[in-house]
């Protein structure tokens, strides 16, 4: 009788230490599938910024590009601020025109996306880069491209900002 109630004991252990297993394994399998999309998502956007020449009329955010020159770098901010309404779902990615090993910077692609409401804080977003530069800052000669997509209601939007500095 003994033996019996080890044996039982030692398959339910075995059973349970396997279904947990495979939920881990599960999870990693679908966290994976999720980084990939976004990756392929990172990706489509840069590309479709690429090709892009000219801003957005009429967004309903002001959007601003600020530099500051650091030791050996500028650093670039790309501040998308003051909705005139609720906009939800809002995920952006900027790109420059310079070479670079650093990424882009973005929001709502591998992270939560992000929400805008007006009047109520925090009213923005706020997207840093790096670009390497050691020359004088009136000098800079740089493109930044920012792809936002975002939701007003149920509509879905993509507008583009280009600016030179």
């Amino acid at each position: 009788m003994r033996n019996k109630i080890i044996i039982l004991f030692v398959a339910l252990l075995a059973f349970l230490l396997v279904g947990c297993t495979n939920k881990d394994d599960n999870t990693k399998q679908l966290n994976k599938k999720s980084i990939e999309t976004n990756k392929d998502i990172y990706i489509k956007s840069i590309q479709k910024l690429k090709k892009v020449k000219e801003s957005t009329d009429d967004l309903p955010f002001t959007v601003e590009v600020k530099y500051e020159k650091l030791k050996n770098e500028v650093r670039y901010q790309v501040i998308i601020d003051n909705p005139n309404t609720e906009i939800t779902d809002l995920s952006a990615i900027s790109i420059h025109n310079k070479q670079t090993d650093n990424v882009f910077p973005s929001v709502g692609i591998f992270d939560k996306k992000v929400k805008l409401i007006p009047d109520k804080k925090p009213s923005g977003v706020i997207l840093v880069g790096y670009i390497p530069y050691e020359g004088d800052m009136d000098s800079l000669n740089i493109e930044i491209k920012t792809l936002i997509s975002y939701k007003i209601g149920d509509d879905k939007f993509t507008s583009y900002y280009v600016t030179k500095k």
